[in-house]
């Protein structure tokens, strides 16, 4: 029995089976989540310590090395890369693809154990972060009010723990503004006066606050526990804390000292739409749903709102709405390309009926599809959403095949409706698998492509897979029954003859031309395959010189702008000059919102590509409004930005760049020159050098330095024999200076409910300290009451440094790195070769091209193993389905001749190749081979009834035409809304559509007249040698 035998007699479980498939692909639908692109990122650990009072010459040699030393032997590591600055280390370990995230966290956090005593004893407990500091968060508000340290306050103790326990949440950030603090400023004039110390003060203030174990006591029968519990319950009993003075007296901390709960200078300050606020910053999970955590977290903040009316939340940056916009837009791609496919098929058909049975089968095979997905932890994001578009004319490929057989039996064979069917069905069954896994061998081998190609493409072939899988399913279950509904006409019949007649009529001249065509080309048959050699030849050329990208450009209308005050200048300032930037950009028209930063908090995970970050570093995130309400491009903006920002005083450097800039988040810039070396000097010398080069490449923006040696450092040196006599340790000696400036912690004040707040020690002040101030700072001696000034024992030089070290695998490494704009990343990189060529490195210095040209490299490779695999893969199966050598390669030569399609569709668009051209060329593969298999296998059924050559050529053409044509034209309408990308974002992968147009449109053509003549000739040949055997 066979399959359609099977199926048309148990009609009921058929009619079970399709209500079945279309209740669970509505219910996978509403199931599966929704992100804007797949994560891509490698496995990347970060670790983030603050070394507070350490400088970054200081964080590098005692910190950051022995870290990323203990990294590098861990299993899996591709890459450790660290940057020290002023009292903060980050490095990242990037691990192999095939490493679990989890797994390399915990490693990581487990090397950090192993070598815990070997750190300095001032830094704090490591940060393990399993996602990049480059990522943005899923939303960035700010929170607007009156009084901003209270505010801060209310955010920390009740906010943030709500917002963090919302589902999908990984972290939420809290920063800017004035963090709240019981501060106490000791009075100068009284610790002379009295003979008291900063440090002894400060200590007695820290014992005076403690809660400790106090021992545990054992009897026969019980075991008691004690501890020492002496916080400080209230303000005024820290204002009461006894002081000890020499003699035995004692005073009140208050009578020395002010002691108030007041709030610590801020460290970073933020705005939001040229609000003054308090920022918070949601990161999600690694498997959370962007949309679905922000929109929850919008949720729990419009109930936060509604109890705290005097709060005001104002959204900065958040990634929600852009998303479902995109989705939203490819779902109505993905009904616009069924609706084209539908329409077309019912041009061809012309009949009412016939036409819905493959209409219907179409939602049927996405139906099943979705379900696939959800089973298999699919997600829907922009490049899965992508495969279904391109499925359009897969989904109905089999079910046009097994259809148009169908009908074409019962209308020319007067058959009976179920037999027909059975007849039909049988007859195309060997193809339409054939098909499938010819369709199958070439989706396979992209499965398992590695890297990050593979983390992109990879659900883009699985998602295919299960759409072409479910497509085959529909049509030999489905149709063969749905067909036999259809034999009666319909009284819209009629109707529907006059409204395909012109088409009928175009489509009867267009075969009838092809035929022409044919025959004049069999009897010409060298010269047409000289013809089609010169114009693969043109089109390899002409696709050599479209340049190559790694992944096209998206307006995705964001993009973040970088800056750098002078050295030395203050945070107040700093932001002062993002402010002024914050205004010209609220005053244009096309600007949604801006969210502007200014310096950082320690503790923060969040990073912005500045470089060093500290109070000269600032951060603007703007949102514009989507593409198709503005007139000019995102990158015509940004060039109408730097223009603006380069006449903005006070600022150093500064860079402005889209969201996703590169294709992976792990790369820096698209280009990246790296320099390494043992001499900073001669490191920026070659920098400088490389930056003047790249200045004058085309189409090259923003050529910049990672780091310079600008940063002005203050150096302390001691007269050692003075301060060895005076009993004056270095170590205690820094120490005090630099409490006199930034004072010291004195633990934690905990109150009955909330956070605890910080106690911080400062010495008062009437005026705005200055360097004199600084060097009076008393030094506390022995036997000397009031110490001794630190002038008479320190030398202090003013000098230069960098502000950032970065290494990379254990060099120093310096990054010169550039973005391109308005030419192929390929044709640019030549350029930058080019003018790289003739620069003399010193001896022990090397330069080395990374960036996304790297990226592209390896990404290319894979693809290329994998669109070889796929074409040895399709010959071999072929050759087992038509036994046969000779006929698979007549077959496969339907490939080339789809390249010169993609080349004048390219050159048409003007689009470079990128990845998502080579999977393109890739997925071309079983497209075109199908329409030759279809040709070939109709050929040689009738040679075999002893129909002449020709003469079944001819016939074969003529009668697998209208399918050949249905498929692929309705394929061809089905990629029209990608490639026309009306889909926000859509810009990724129109290049992909756009290949695959061009590709099929000129191998459908072509494969009707070449491949019949290619068979014409090797036939022929075979004909005459076996004459002269005989």
């Amino acid at each position: 029995m066979n399959l359609a035998r099977f199926f048309l007699s148990n009609r009921h479980f058929v009619w079970a089976l399709l209500i079945g498939v279309a209740f669970a692909g509505v219910r996978a639908y509403r199931a599966i989540p929704m992100q804007l692109f797949p994560d891509t990122a490698p496995p990347l650990v970060n670790v983030i310590t603050s070394y507070p009072g350490a400088s970054a010459r200081d964080v590098d040699e005692n910190l950051s090395q022995k870290l990323e030393t203990e990294f590098a032997s861990l299993e899996g590591v591709r890459k450790v890369r660290s940057t020290s600055q002023d009292n903060l280390s980050r490095i990242s370990v990037e691990f192999n693809y095939d490493r679990q995230s989890e797994l390399a966290a915990l490693d990581v956090q487990n090397a950090i154990v192993r070598i815990r005593n070997r750190l300095p004893a001032g830094i704090t407990e490591p940060q393990v972060l399993r996602f990049s500091t480059a990522d943005r968060p899923v939303l960035t508000l700010g929170i607007v009010s009156k009084d901003p340290t209270r505010t801060r306050k209310f955010a920390a103790d009740h906010i943030v723990p709500r917002l963090t326990r919302v589902s999908g949440v990984a972290a939420v950030e809290l920063f800017g503004g004035h963090v709240p603090a019981v501060v106490i400023r000791l009075n100068r004039e009284d610790l002379r006066r009295y003979g008291l110390s900063f440090a002894q003060v400060t200590g007695l203030v820290r014992e005076g606050n403690v809660s400790r174990p106090a021992g545990t006591l054992y009897t026969e029968r019980t075991t008691g526990t004690y501890r020492m519990e002496m916080r400080l319950g209230s303000i005024d009993e820290l204002r009461d804390l006894p002081i000890p003075l020499p003699g035995g007296a004692h005073l009140r901390l208050a009578d020395i000292a002010t002691v108030e709960q007041a709030s610590l200078r801020p460290d970073a300050l933020y705005d939001v739409n040229g609000k003054n606020a308090i920022a918070l910053q949601i990161m999600k999970t690694t498997q959370g749903n962007t949309v679905r955590v922000v929109r929850a977290v919008q949720e729990e903040l419009e109930r936060i709102r509604k109890a705290n009316p005097e709060l005001e939340f104002v959204v900065g940056e958040e990634s929600a709405s852009f998303t479902e916009a995109s989705i939203g837009n490819l779902f109505s791609n993905i009904l616009s390309a069924l609706l084209f496919a539908g329409v077309l098929i019912f041009l061809f058909l012309g009949r009412w009926k016939i036409a819905a049975v493959a209409i219907v089968s179409m939602p049927l095979s996405y139906a099943l599809t979705f379900a696939l997905m959800k089973a298999f932890a699919v997600e829907f994001n922009m490049v899965t959403l992508t495969a279904v578009i391109l499925a359009v004319g897969m989904v109905v490929d089999a079910t046009v095949v097994m259809l148009e057989n169908i009908i074409r039996l019962r209308d020319e064979q007067d058959m009976e409706p179920v037999q027909a069917a059975l007849e039909g069905a049988a007859s195309v069954m060997l193809p339409v698998l054939a098909g499938a896994a010819t369709t199958l061998m070439v989706l396979v081998p992209m499965l398992f492509l590695a890297g990050f190609i593979g983390k992109t493409f990879s659900p883009l072939a699985l998602t295919l897979v299960f759409a072409f899988s479910s497509s085959v399913a529909v049509a030999v279950v489905f149709v063969p029954l749905l067909t036999v509904y259809t034999h009666k006409t319909s009284f819209l019949d009629k109707p529907a003859l006059w409204i395909i007649r012109p088409f009928s009529w175009f489509m009867e001249v267009f075969r009838r031309a092809t035929l022409g065509v044919l025959k004049r080309a069999m009897d010409w048959r060298w010269i047409t395959i000289a013809m089609m050699l010169i114009l693969f030849v043109f089109s390899v050329r002409g696709l050599r010189g479209q340049g190559m990208e790694m992944m096209p450009r998206m307006d995705g209308g964001s993009l973040f702008i970088t800056l750098k005050t002078p050295s030395g200048t203050s945070l107040e300032e700093t932001m002062r000059r993002v402010r002024e930037i914050e205004e010209l950009l609220l005053r244009e028209p096309v600007v949604i919102r801006v969210s502007a930063q200014a310096g950082f908090e320690a503790g923060m995970r969040t990073f912005s590509s500045a470089g060093i970050q500290n109070a000269t570093a600032g951060f603007i995130s703007v949102t514009l409004v989507d593409r198709n309400h503005r007139d000019e491009t995102l990158w015509d903006f940004m060039g109408r930005t730097r223009v603006a920002l380069s006449r903005v005083p006070g600022v150093a450097e500064f860079s402005v760049r889209e969201q996703g800039n590169t294709a992976k988040s792990t790369t820096a810039a698209p280009i990246v020159i790296r320099l390494s070396g043992g001499d900073a000097r001669v490191l920026q010398q070659l920098g400088e050098e490389v930056r003047v080069r790249l200045a004058r490449v085309p189409n090259l923006v923003e050529p910049r330095l990672a780091w310079k040696l600008d940063e002005e450092q203050s150096r302390l040196s001691m007269d050692r024999l003075r301060s060895a006599t005076l009993g004056i340790g270095i170590e205690p000696a820094a120490n005090q200076l630099a409490a006199s400036v930034t004072g010291l912690h004195a633990g934690e004040f905990f109150q009955p409910a909330g956070t605890p707040e910080p106690i911080r020690v400062e010495l008062d002040a009437s005026r705005e300290p200055t360097e004199l101030d600084y060097l009076d700072t008393p030094l506390t001696v022995p036997g000397v009451p009031g110490g001794i000034p630190a002038r008479t024992l320190v030398r202090l030089d003013h000098t230069l440094d960098r502000g950032l070290y970065t290494r990379e695998d254990f060099l120093p490494v310096l990054e010169v790195t550039a973005s391109h704009q308005g030419r192929p990343l390929s044709q640019v990189v030549a350029d930058v070769t080019a003018v790289l060529k003739d620069l003399r490195l010193p001896a022990g210095y090397e330069m080395s091209l990374g960036g996304e040209n790297s990226d592209m490299k390896e990404a290319s490779g894979e693809l290329v193993d994998a669109l070889l695999l796929a074409l040895a893969g399709v010959y071999l199966l072929l050759v087992a389905q038509l036994r046969s050598w000779l006929y698979p390669l007549i077959i496969m030569f339907s490939i080339p001749l789809s390249l010169i399609g993609v080349f004048l569709a390219l050159r048409i668009g003007h689009m470079p190749i990128s990845m998502p051209v080579m999977i393109g060329l890739i997925l071309l593969v079983w497209t075109v081979v199908n329409n030759a298999i279809i040709l070939q296998d109709f050929y040689h059924t009738r040679k075999m009834e002893g129909v002449p050559r020709r003469e079944a050529l001819l016939e074969a053409v003529s009668t697998r035409f209208r399918p050949i044509m249905m498929t692929s034209i309705s394929t061809i309408v089905g990629m029209i809304p990608l490639a026309a990308e009306w889909a926000l974002g859509a810009e990724r992968f129109s290049p992909l559509a756009t290949a695959l147009i061009g590709g099929m449109t000129a191998s459908t053509v072509l494969t009707l007249v070449f491949i019949p003549v290619l068979t014409d000739w090797v036939d022929s040949m075979r004909e005459r040698f076996a004459k002269q055997k005989a």
